[in-house]
């Protein structure tokens, strides 16, 4: 079984088939909408935001056509797909073999991560043409800002350079020790310095014998984990913390539901807060779910009330579904879609 074959098990068998393809294809590259941020959030998939942000379509659809074609899964009403008894043990071996990276987090990081990465290896592969005595060189990143970002934070002096590039080369060293020797080889083997062009998805899947998702997957994993370093121990790494600046732990909050979070924290009503921003009120509903994800501590209690969030974890659970409708009519529609998912969302059920 390839590696998408196994990380589309995984993602089929957490939307218990309650979410179509078309779900899976947002989750992964990372679609931006409410409906994304609430699935990755409800299924509990948010590792996976955004993490193979060049996948195709139609390569999902060939994907979960092979797996059913095997009886790894099967449709059902609701244009999703079941995983079969069969799949479920597939699946079980795939994740022995396969188990999720430690440090995956696509949702918290999607924001930052290619923006890190993009500075961290234009910085060493400047570092290094320049300890060589060398500045012609072809750099590896065309964009203004990457490179502004570069001639900005370099060191004038040529003594400096050789320190900071000592000094970066121990704060990378330590935390790729904490990472699968595989995984550090992939973000070693991706720098670009001095007699050297850092290798392409495709060319590492070729020398590692992996696929092109599965060489994705696992650098995004060592990303992620210099982030999670990086704010959990910013003293111990300086030079990474500045290339990882203008990330601070914020809450990962699209920027129209943030100005929405700006107003509510004012007191202002829902109905006020559409009125003022011209939006509709179910856009901002959508921002309040969305916020109810993200940030730690915010309470729904004004929303719905502590009844109703007890009456609709208690339905989900007894059905064991995150389908809206289907709790609405076992609640008898005394709840609204809203007050339905923002719980839902909140709880993390």
């Amino acid at each position: 079984m390839q590696y998408l074959d196994g990380v589309l098990l995984y993602i089929f068998d957490r939307f218990r088939g309650e979410r179509s393809l078309s779900a899976v294809f947002h989750l992964l590259t990372g679609k931006k909408s409410s409906q994304t941020i609430q699935d990755a959030k409800l299924f509990n998939v948010s590792n996976f935001f955004g993490v193979l942000k060049q996948i195709k379509r139609s390569q999902l659809v060939d994907h979960s056509a092979k797996l059913q074609k095997v009886k790894l899964i099967e449709p059902n009403q609701h244009d999703g797909f079941k995983v079969t008894l069969k799949g479920k043990e597939k699946l079980g071996a795939f994740l022995v073999d396969n188990p999720i990276p430690t440090y995956l987090e696509g949702w918290k990081y999607h924001s930052i991560s290619d923006l890190f990465w993009q500075r961290l290896s234009l910085y060493v592969q400047t570092l290094s043409y320049s300890i060589h005595g060398n500045m012609n060189f072809y750099p590896i990143s065309k964009e203004e800002n990457i490179q502004n970002w570069v001639r900005l934070h370099f060191p004038s002096v040529k003594e400096q350079r050789a320190i900071l590039a000592n000094d970066l080369y121990k704060e990378i060293s330590a935390i790729l020790l904490h990472l699968p020797s595989h995984h550090a080889a992939l973000f070693v083997n991706r720098l670009s310095g001095k007699g050297r062009t850092g290798l392409t998805f495709a060319q590492m899947s070729t020398s590692n014998k992996i696929s092109v998702e599965e060489a994705t997957v696992q650098f995004q994993n060592v990303i992620h984990a210099f982030l999670t370093y990086i704010q959990n121990n910013p003293l111990q790494f300086p030079i990474l913390g500045t290339v990882a600046k203008g990330y601070e732990g914020e809450w990962p909050l699209t920027s129209s539901t943030r100005q929405t979070y700006t107003i509510l924290q004012s007191g202002v009503s829902l109905e006020q807060i559409a009125q003022r921003r011209r939006l509709k009120r179910s856009t901002i509903e959508d921002h309040l779910v969305e916020i109810a994800i993200n940030v730690p501590g915010f309470s729904i209690d004004p929303f719905v009330s502590q009844d109703a969030q007890r009456e609709i974890r208690l339905a989900s659970e007894k059905l064991n579904s995150q389908r809206l409708k289907t709790i609405k009519q076992y609640l008898d529609d005394n709840y609204s879609y809203f007050e339905i998912r923002l719980t839902l969302c909140k709880e993390g059920i």
